[in-house]
């Protein structure tokens, strides 16, 4: 399974890129926000989510971990398809999207091409609990992050510090003790 992908860019249409890595080249599906970041002969890193679709293989990539989950917790929804799950987790981020469940806000999936009325609801409807889930594994890694510094010998105001300017498309503890610790070498 290819779950994260990093090279160069040597082609891209409307919809995809080929990544280069290492002599091979990957075609990636993805948003029209990546391909708008996506220049021709520049590296680009991309967490990637694997399909097996009509008996083909594809690949779609994302610029954050927490894009690629928002697209497999859609994606699992019956009726859906990885290219509408690619637009819906493209929309914005997890918190608007959770508030657009939670609101049940039509409104907020009218940007998404080829998604009626009732794939909305289904979506809303399967989507209330998913996001839930997902944002307590994500609060589950912070703690984990700040039990890490804390073991390191920081104090917990000094690792709630560094943890507040961690990006937030970091999700890993790993990368966001690593983040934290560059975070203290800067301010040192």
């Amino acid at each position: 399974m290819i779950s994260y992908l990093k090279g160069k860019i040597k082609t891209k249409d409307k919809e995809s890129l080929v990544l280069e890595n290492q002599g091979l080249g990957f075609k990636v599906f993805v948003s029209q926000k990546t391909l708008a970041l996506a220049k021709e002969g520049e590296e680009m890193e991309l967490y990637t989510g694997f399909v097996f679709r009509n008996e083909k293989p594809e690949l779609y990539g994302f610029l954050s971990p927490q894009e690629l989950s928002v697209f497999e917790i859609v994606e699992a929804i019956s009726g859906i398809g990885p290219k509408g799950a690619l637009l819906i987790s493209a929309l914005g981020a997890l918190e608007d999207l959770k508030k657009a469940v939670e609101e049940k806000n039509f409104s907020y999936f009218s940007k998404v091409k080829g998604i009626g009325k009732k794939k909305v609801q289904k979506i809303i409807l399967e989507l209330g609990g998913s996001l839930q889930d997902l944002n307590k594994n994500t609060t589950q890694r912070e703690d984990d992050a700040l039990r890490a510094l804390i073991s390191l010998g920081f104090s917990r105001k000094e690792a709630e510090q560094a943890l507040q300017s961690v990006p937030k498309e970091l999700l890993q503890t790993k990368e966001k003790v690593q983040a934290a610790l560059r975070f203290f070498s800067k301010n040192d």
